[in-house]
């Protein structure tokens, strides 16, 4: 039996993960040309081609795709007996992933890191923020908060609270436009857009009997601008309250139309796979689902 480089193999399985070897590069921290490097020479002990590249394609052949199923399949039982062992051990340790998106990570969860990290702090946690909606294996994340409904994937989801939503706005802005009373009347009004979301499903609320066109002067692909400008009084925002409670709080920003209030959004935790979930990552989602559910919207 040929004795195998594991570093090699690691590569190999997140060149075929991400789609490319940049992406795993990063992921593994090396270089590409490192990562090249070491599938070169595995392909060369092997005797088999395992990937066909191109400088715009990279594909697996028949016998890459046989091997990566083998590999991780071994990858897998190498992890879960580490973790068995620290387990036993009681001990937690090694990096985890986290992504989750820029607004809700700087107001709700940096507080809550050191906490975690004294529980465990053999823990090493990598914090991606972003507001779009990532590829976690291209990424390397091992787990990620999403807010909003989740599309239909291979990831496993958790839905661990509500997130409340409000319409919003300064009062200099409602002294000069008037306030709205119905969600029909906002349709005279100009309305700040989330533009990572569709304008049509962003406005289109169930109290009014058709879908409407709204006047939506300004759309941004951050709450947080969104919550600035609804401030500095040039429009109406419809946001979750954990953006705008301090506005809220000194009276820059008005709550609208709380009879008729935006359904809240899930705060959702979310894996690549259900498959095998190592124990530090185990951790950090009974450490998140604690802490955020009964406060995540307020």
């Amino acid at each position: 039996m040929k004795e195998y480089d594991l570093t090699a193999l690691r590569s190999f399985v997140a060149v075929v993960d991400s789609g490319s070897f940049y992406h795993a590069a990063m992921q593994l921290e090396a270089s590409s040309a490192a990562i090249s490097r070491r599938i070169s020479a595995l392909e060369a002990s092997l005797g088999v081609k395992l990937l066909n590249r191109t400088t715009r394609q990279l594909d697996v052949t028949p016998a890459g795709q046989q091997f990566y199923q083998d590999v991780t399949a071994v990858l897998n039982a190498l992890e879960q007996a580490e973790e068995r062992l620290n387990c036993a051990q009681e001990t937690y340790n090694g990096t985890v992933r986290l992504g989750a998106p820029l607004s809700f990570g700087m107001k709700k969860l940096a507080p809550l890191l050191p906490q975690f990290m004294q529980q465990y702090p053999h823990i090493t946690l990598q914090l991606h923020m972003d507001d779009r909606v990532t590829d976690m294996v291209t990424e390397g994340l091992d787990l990620s908060l999403r807010i909003g409904q989740l599309a239909d994937s291979t990831l496993v989801s958790r839905r661990i609270a509500l997130l409340p939503r409000t319409f919003c706005a300064a009062p200099d802005y409602l002294a000069r436009h008037g306030t709205p009373h119905t969600p029909e009347q906002l349709q005279q009004h100009a309305l700040l857009r989330y533009s990572l979301l569709p304008a049509r499903d962003e406005w289109n609320l169930p109290e009014c009997s058709q879908a409407t066109e709204y006047y939506t002067p300004l759309a941004v692909n951050n709450g947080d601008v969104l919550a600035t400008a609804a401030v500095a009084g040039m429009g109406i925002a419809m946001l979750p309250e954990f953006m705008v409670e301090d506005a809220l709080n000194s009276g820059s920003l008005v709550r609208l139309l709380e009879d008729a209030a935006p359904s809240p959004l899930p705060l959702s935790l979310v894996r690549p796979s259900r498959q095998f979930t190592p124990v530090r990552v185990t951790a950090l989602m009974q450490f998140l689902q604690t802490a955020l559910a009964p406060q995540a919207g307020k």
